[in-house]
């Protein structure tokens, strides 16, 4: 029995040198697969992040083409109207005639304030909805990953997209002061006419 005991011993020697050599290169690859695939998710999310950033800064400073993006603000030239914008870009250069498929030109101003983010100026579009206008952002990055890598997980670049509303105080302020007088002259002018009105009913 004892014989029997040794034989069995002696049998197995090496063989956890055997499973090692099998199970590390599987353990090796998984543990890489999953550094890789980390990396990848660490490069989407830096690039949403920067997508979300010029999105957000752009929607806040699109009032002016020299507002500074990074603060918010205003140099000198803002407060006399002569920074190149126009009094009334809202209308004639903000590409709001664009819906009505008149591609008139845009002076520039919409331009300028896309080059504010300098070279992501190429990966900022504006749409102007008259009533919901929005700065869309779409930043691709390419990845820096070995062949067979990119080939497991079928990608080679990263993309993100942000939207954001265009935030215009100035224009809020317009609009809400124009509703508010156009109320008040439609109270008045009824406030005349529909008396003379049913007087004229009740004379037939």
């Amino acid at each position: 029995m004892r014989k029997m005991i040794d034989r069995f011993r002696k049998e197995n020697e090496g063989s956890f040198t055997l499973e090692a050599s099998i199970i590390f290169p599987i353990l090796l690859i998984i543990v890489l697969l999953f550094v890789f695939f980390s990396l990848v998710i660490y490069e989407k999310v830096t690039l949403q992040y920067k997508a979300n950033q010029i999105a957000s800064r752009m929607a806040q400073t699109w009032g002016s083409s020299t507002m500074n993006i990074q603060t918010g603000e205003l140099g000198q030239s803002d407060y006399v109207i002569n920074n190149g914008d126009g009094l009334y870009w809202r209308i004639t250069s903000n590409n709001g005639f664009n819906k009505f498929g008149l591609n008139l030109s845009d002076n520039g101003v919409v331009t300028k304030k896309k080059q504010r983010v300098g070279e992501y100026a190429g990966n900022v579009s504006f749409e102007n909805g008259l009533f919901v206008q929005e700065i869309v952002v779409s930043l691709d990055k390419d990845l820096a990953l070995p062949d067979v890598i990119a080939d497991i997980f079928g990608i080679n670049k990263v993309g993100a997209t942000a939207r954001h509303p265009v935030v215009d105080q100035t224009e809020i302020i317009r609009n809400t002061d124009f509703i508010l007088y156009g109320f008040g002259k439609f109270q008045e002018y009824a406030s005349k006419y529909i008396p003379f009105f049913n007087r004229n009913d009740a004379g037939n």
